[in-house]
């Protein structure tokens, strides 16, 4: 099922209450960049896993080594 984020605050929201806020991130990461992608193209991926996946990628890191 995609992902779909009606406006930068439901990306926002999703982020804000997702696992994900937890996870250990590269240095530099920035969570408006995340929120930005995942409003941008959230509906573009199959699900929360896919979305970080591409995430991370299109930030030049592996998503292997954050388990995905």
């Amino acid at each position: 099922m995609p992902m779909l984020f009606d406006s930068y605050e439901d990306a926002s929201d999703w982020y804000a209450t997702s696992d994900y806020k937890e996870l250990q991130w590269y240095d530099g990461f920035e969570e408006e960049q995340l929120i930005e992608f995942a409003y941008r193209s959230g509906s573009d991926h199959d699900g929360e896993d896919d979305l970080i996946a591409a995430f991370l990628r299109e930030q030049g890191e592996d998503p292997e080594d954050y388990g995905l």
